[in-house]
């Protein structure tokens, strides 16, 4: 069974990413428990992912990977395992990654969909426009 494993310089290509303006629509989840592994192996390895964060602090969510946890012990498992990331992160990106990104991203999809539902809702079916899925 394979996993999930840093490659070499993983971060400066993550970077590279968020750098450019050609993907500013991209988001990083960071949830996966393989992914936790990694990021709190040791304290450089928190250290340069924090310092990410912190610089690109509108680009980062938590989520979970756990489907229908029995407890809520399990359910937060990994948010506790990040415990030494969230000590890194400024209290801005802490706020951003737990719950501030969420709330924009999906708000602001929300109003994206209903103004894509007023403009092609009276459309027949068969006569709507593609829709632009660059965005």
């Amino acid at each position: 069974m394979g996993g999930v494993r840093p490659v070499k310089n993983h971060t400066a290509a993550v970077e590279e990413l968020l750098k450019d303006p050609a993907f500013d629509h991209v988001y990083f989840d960071i949830p996966w428990d393989e992914v936790a592994k990694y990021l709190v192996s040791s304290p450089e390895a928190t250290r340069i992912c924090a310092d990410l964060i912190n610089r690109y602090t509108d680009r980062f969510r938590l989520g979970t990977d756990k489907v229908a946890p029995t407890t809520q012990e399990k359910y937060l498992k990994v948010f506790y395992r990040y415990g030494p990331l969230w000590d890194l992160l400024t209290k801005d990106a802490v706020q951003k990654v737990r719950k501030g990104n969420d709330e924009r991203i999906f708000d602001q999809a929300r109003l994206k969909v209903r103004a894509w539902e007023k403009t092609h809702a009276a459309e027949a079916p068969g006569e709507r426009s593609k829709p632009d899925l660059q965005r």
